[in-house]
């Protein structure tokens, strides 16, 4: 095979681990290294001939004969230099915990596939043959079903607050420096993801975790406690046991001793103790030596640590965090970073997004919304929002009761530190139940401006309708609000035909500003039952023509069904799915999916969109969404995506052009 040719970024003591391995490696060579401190670089280069020191860390990406780089800086660096190492066309294998929180571990996959490159995080020891036999001892039912699993990794080192091991703006402590390890290997063992994780965990005066433990269960009763620590030493092992047996690791993370012997007991039920044991090479030079094998294969991910591996370990790492309370400064909203790679989001040339006129707004809307409700932290929120951002989206919709406040501070934070509030559409919504009254419209819109600091709402809906209160007044609130500056237009957010005609005749009677958009659901599929109390659809056809008629804006929520033209749905009707992994706040359960969508007119639009997307080549849920892009009346549908890649997968909609034979036939009105 021909030399990797590698450059190393960081010059702690896991670079020279991995630089020694990178020296002894018959396919691998080591060129250069770099680090934040110029002089670091030159001290690191000095141990290894023919290793030169590069001033900055970007130079040494610019290098043409650097083949691939290992990132071995502080944790809250790993993602920004790994999407930089991507970027410049580099293959990346990247310290664990690759980002340092799920949010970060999805931008770098992302990026990994987008740039067509290798990444991987480095868990030396899934690497080691000691960890090959035991997963084949367990796909052999060794000690046969495995029951419960304990691990553990914890040292002692003295507090110092400014170690990168106790401070908290270096996302130091225990569960992220060393917990990712038995976290990593329980997920491994279990072949799954658990389905709850109750923690304990003492976080000291730095504000970091010194100690923590966790229990995690899993799918068919499989339990896992797990502890890590930087305060304390625990005794670094890892015990499964099994209906017919158990297995002890004493060294399951470093794998060998100085001489490369490996080994376990494994002790089957009803005999004596076995000794598994082996010799390997050194555990580093094992790592380099698989990467240099995948890039030689030509692959962009490895089978020992996948890159949906490496994101559902985060997941489950961020839980563990959540459980004991543990939450960075740089996660916080007020001291977030802002944008990974350091530079506000600008549009992109190739922006795929198409734009319509929201009648009483001067700017023009994006096509599809942006959902501002379901983020469960900044992290995520900026990482999202900033895509979309760049894809050309430039409405975003909030409202007063969203996260108990929540998300428009989020919203508030991620516009203001990027300075582009001019650029944006922001829809807001106020006056939900209880507190559906007039006089409640302005005190509620003074505390969300305030939030999202703002002096002013582009749109703004009431949240839901009271029937009991005269249009009238409602009327008279929001244009009381339009002449205060403090919103541009208005509207009604589940609320019926009936009263939003009678709101705008009452309007037309007198002069007023009258209702110019709605906000109700509308999908391809119908809404069988309320998700909510209180909601409303436009899906019939008398609304839809009032619609065309006047062309009112429609902002339609849950415009894809939350999730019904997806694959999961499928799994759900066919009885073979599993509930969707918590990534945030709030997100479709199998209940909902079921006693909201599923009926027999729904599954045959479904089948239809399925055979139409088949035809052209798309997704399922794309024709589902072009379904409602493409109606005779203005409409901007509200999104909610969980994920950069179902940001994209939103935007695939924007090309699909159907008929009109289509959109009937996709409705079943032909």
């Amino acid at each position: 095979m021909n030399e990797i040719c590698w450059g190393i970024i960081g010059t702690g003591r896991i670079a020279r681990e991995y630089a020694n391995a990178l020296m002894e490696s018959q396919h691998n060579r080591l060129l250069a290294v770099a680090s934040r401190r110029a002089e670091g670089a030159e001290a690191f280069a000095l141990l290894y001939p023919e290793v030169v020191a590069r001033q900055t860390c970007q130079q040494l990406l610019d290098d043409p004969d650097v083949d691939a780089v290992y990132i071995a800086t502080p944790h809250p660096q790993h993602a920004e230099w790994t999407i930089r190492a991507l970027q410049a066309g580099k293959h990346v294998l990247c310290e664990k915990p690759l980002g340092i929180n799920h949010p970060e571990v999805m931008a770098m996959v992302d990026a990994a596939e987008r740039s067509g490159r290798f990444l991987m995080e480095a868990f030396m020891y899934r690497c080691h043959p000691q960890t090959r036999r035991l997963i084949e001892l367990m796909n052999d039912g060794a000690i046969g079903k495995l029951r419960h699993i304990e691990a553990s990794f914890g040292f002692h080192a003295p507090f110092d607050a400014q170690s990168r091991l106790f401070a908290n703006d270096l996302a130091g402590g225990g569960i992220l420096d060393v917990g990712c390890y038995p976290l990593s290997a329980a997920r491994l063992l279990a072949g799954g993801e658990p389905t709850s994780v109750a923690a304990h965990g003492h976080i000291g005066a730095s504000g970091v975790d010194e100690w923590a433990t966790a229990l995690l269960q899993f799918e068919n009763g499989l339990s896992a406690q797990i502890a890590a620590a930087v305060s304390v030493e625990l005794d670094n092992s890892l015990n499964l046991y099994g209906s017919a047996g158990r297995i002890r690791l004493t060294n399951p993370w470093l794998c060998s001793d100085r001489q490369g012997n490996w080994g376990f007991e494994l002790t089957r039920a009803g005999c004596e103790p076995e000794r598994i044991a082996g010799q390997a090479p050194p555990l580093y030079l094992q790592e380099a030596q698989h990467v240099a094998s995948k890039l030689h294969e030509g692959a962009l991910e490895s089978p020992l640590m996948s890159w949906q591996d490496s994101q559902n370990n985060a997941l489950a790492l961020d839980a563990w965090r959540s459980a004991i309370g543990l939450e960075f400064q740089r996660e916080r909203p007020t001291s977030h970073p802002g944008p990974l790679l350091g530079a506000p989001p600008r549009r992109r040339k190739d922006a795929p997004m198409s734009y319509g006129v929201i009648p009483g707004l001067e700017k023009s809307v994006s096509h599809l919304v942006m959902g501002c409700d379901n983020q469960p932290g900044m992290s995520h929120a900026s990482i999202m929002w900033d895509r979309f951002f760049e894809l050309g989206g430039n409405a975003f919709d909030t409202a007063y009761i969203y996260g108990d406040g929540q998300m428009e501070t989020l919203l508030g934070h991620w516009h203001s530190r990027r300075q582009l509030r001019d650029e944006l559409v922001i829809v807001g919504k106020g006056a939900h139940t209880p507190d559906n009254f007039p006089d409640r419209i302005s005190p509620q819109l003074t505390e969300s401006l305030d939030r999202l600091q703002t002096d002013h709402m582009d749109v703004y809906f009431l949240h839901r309708d009271n029937t009991e209160v005269p249009v009238a007044e409602f009327v008279d609130a929001l244009n009381a609000e339009v002449n205060a500056g403090r919103i541009r237009t208005f509207g009604g957010s589940n609320w019926t035909l009936a009263r939003i005609r009678a709101a705008n005749d009452y309007a037309a009677a007198r002069g007023l500003q009258g209702f110019s958009a709605v906000s109700n659901n509308f999908s391809l599929a119908r809404m069988v039952a309320p998700i909510w109390p209180g909601v409303e659809a436009a899906s019939a056809p008398e609304f839809r023509r009032y619609l065309v008629e006047t062309g009112m804006a429609l902002l339609p929520w849950s415009s894809q069904a939350r999730g019904f033209f997806t694959p999961w749905a499928g799994a759900v009707i066919a009885e073979a799915a599993r509930e969707n992994p918590v990534i945030t706040r709030m997100q479709p359960t199998v209940a909902e999916l079921e006693g909201t969508w599923f009926a027999p007119d729904n599954f045959e639009r479904r089948n239809r969109a399925g055979h139409l997307a088949e035809a052209l080549g798309v997704e399922m849920i794309n024709v589902a969404l072009a379904y409602v892009l493409q109606q005779p009346f203005p409409c901007f549908p509200l999104i909610g995506p969980r994920t950069l890649a179902e940001i994209h997968s939103c935007t695939a909609a924007l090309a699909i052009e159907l008929t009109g034979d289509q959109l009937r036939w996709l409705n079943m009105e032909d």
